[in-house]
């Protein structure tokens, strides 16, 4: 068995989204409206497909809840952008759920094929992005307290814009490769003289 299938070496998001799997809300979650359904419905359509997950209580995550991880991430970036896509590789229930995901605050990163993770955040984003960038990132930072540049990697945020938000004053660096959001205080007054 690999090590990336025991429950306790994933990251935090990705467990909180495997507990909802299983039938465990997070806190965050379950404050919305639906969300218990919405991953209930989600669950039963991934079994009908033969895609299943383990009991609760269960230390390992099943190939299908990685697969559903890496489906769900996608469904998150796809929302973002306001890209409907009706193949079936991408349902409106998981799009639906990576909404709630982002709306509590839970970023998973973006699984993709024959890539590492950070070949998939090389480049800064594009001007037009680069507010939705920030935004992302400092939710990441904000609901994790500290981030690292993996979990910034994840979520499709570079390094060099990692550096470039820490310049601006809307992170602050705690130490190698290790990150916070710059208190709401700061960012107002960057904000007011901008």
């Amino acid at each position: 068995m690999k090590f990336t299938r025991l429950l306790a070496r994933r990251t935090a998001p990705e467990r909180q989204v495997i507990a909802a799997l299983r039938g465990r809300l997070p806190t965050r979650l379950a404050a919305l409206p639906d969300a218990g359904s919405d991953f209930v419905a989600l669950v039963d359509l991934a079994a009908q497909q033969g895609v299943h997950c383990f009991s609760l209580q269960s230390p390992f995550v099943s190939d299908g809840e990685v697969e559903l991880l890496a489906l769900l991430g996608s469904a998150q970036r796809r929302a973002l952008v306001g890209i409907r896509d009706d193949r079936k590789d991408a349902p409106e229930r998981l799009l639906r759920c990576g909404l709630l995901l982002r709306d509590a605050g839970i970023w998973l990163p973006v699984a993709q094929a024959g890539t590492d993770k950070a070949s998939s955040a090389l480049s800064m984003p594009r001007p037009e992005q680069a507010g939705l960038a920030r935004a992302r990132a400092l939710s990441l930072a904000r609901s994790r307290q500290v981030a690292s540049t993996g979990d910034f990697i994840g979520i499709g945020i570079s390094r060099q814009y990692v550096s470039r938000l820490c310049k601006e004053g809307h992170l602050q660096r705690v130490r190698h490769g290790w990150y916070r959001a710059a208190p709401i205080a700061a960012e107002m007054r960057l904000h007011h003289h901008s």
